[in-house]
């Protein structure tokens, strides 16, 4: 008796293409934000020193901040990413069986989208807290991401190609990280 496959498990259709890039691209971003944050740090640092010194009230001249709180500062805003996407991590299986995978990673976008929001206003607003948030907001995006994405391609892929194709996942995720370098 001869083994056949089904035609199914062996095409690579241009929906299928068109759907594993599509979820892919967001694990593009989720890179991006790892490493975006390291280039500009110094022009952050002088712009949340900016915003200090606008703050103060008073008849005396503004003081600069100072280093410990700077640093402390400039801390939060890189860590916040990991403890939103933390945070966000422990949601990941309750919103892919309420909402499904594709839906939760739409709605997901929302997520990308505030985030993006608060850190570009952050300096225009001159708010520092606004950047922090922003950071905690995509990091959140990013820790659903980061489950959804592999578990949707794995679902929709043949199975011949699963591991293949669930790899573009961490591959769009290194190459974020170049491109923000």
């Amino acid at each position: 008796m001869k083994h056949h496959r089904s035609v199914a498990t062996m095409r690579v259709t241009w929906t299928l293409i068109l759907s594993v890039f599509t979820a892919v691209l967001g694990s593009l971003q989720f890179g991006y934000n790892i490493g975006v944050i390291n280039a500009p740090q110094k022009i952050i640092e002088q712009s949340y020193n900016e915003t200090w010194m606008r703050r103060q009230t008073g008849g005396e001249q503004p003081q600069p901040i100072d280093q410990a709180t700077l640093t402390t500062l400039w801390s939060l805003s890189v860590a916040i990413f990991s403890i939103g996407g933390m945070v966000s991590s422990f949601l990941l299986g309750t919103l892919a069986e309420w909402l499904g995978r594709k839906k939760a990673m739409l709605v997901n976008n929302i997520l990308a989208v505030t985030g993006g929001i608060l850190m570009g206003l952050s300096r225009y607003c001159q708010s520092y807290e606004m950047l922090i948030l922003g950071r905690f907001v995509i990091g959140a995006y990013c820790g659903i991401s980061s489950g959804l994405v592999p578990m949707y391609v794995g679902e929709i892929s043949p199975t011949r190609l699963r591991g293949t194709l669930g790899t573009l996942h961490q591959l769009a995720i290194v190459s974020g990280i170049l491109i923000a370098q």
